[in-house]
């Protein structure tokens, strides 16, 4: 051995995982799905609306946090045919609520 080679130190082999614990840890699992009555409990301000007997589906929609489309569309699938600046009854735009997880009262 001349004075110019070069020899590196000898590594330590990297420690290996058993197959069963290799990877990125597991994500937590989902909370279970919130039925209907779930959507609405009475400790939930965001999810309640105040609606008088007649309101425009627009003004519904921007309650609800939709674009008035949406809404007009929803109901067509229905079988009902509004426009945004149509009016409809305290019970259709209750329904179109509860369909959105919304709690809506009427307003008096």
């Amino acid at each position: 051995m001349n004075g110019h080679e070069f020899t590196p130190a000898r590594q330590k082999a990297p420690d290996t995982q058993p197959a069963l614990s290799g990877g990125p840890p597991q994500p937590p699992p989902k909370p279970p799905k919130l039925t209907a009555r779930g959507l609405l409990e009475p400790g939930e301000p965001g999810k309640r609306i105040l609606v008088p007997d007649y309101i425009e589906v627009r003004e519904l929609a921007g309650l609800l946090g939709l674009k008035p489309f949406k809404v007009v569309a929803e109901m067509m699938e229905w079988r009902i045919f509004k426009h945004a600046d149509d009016l409809v009854d305290f019970s259709l735009a209750a329904r179109i609520g509860n369909e959105h997880g919304f709690a809506v009262e009427r307003l008096f």
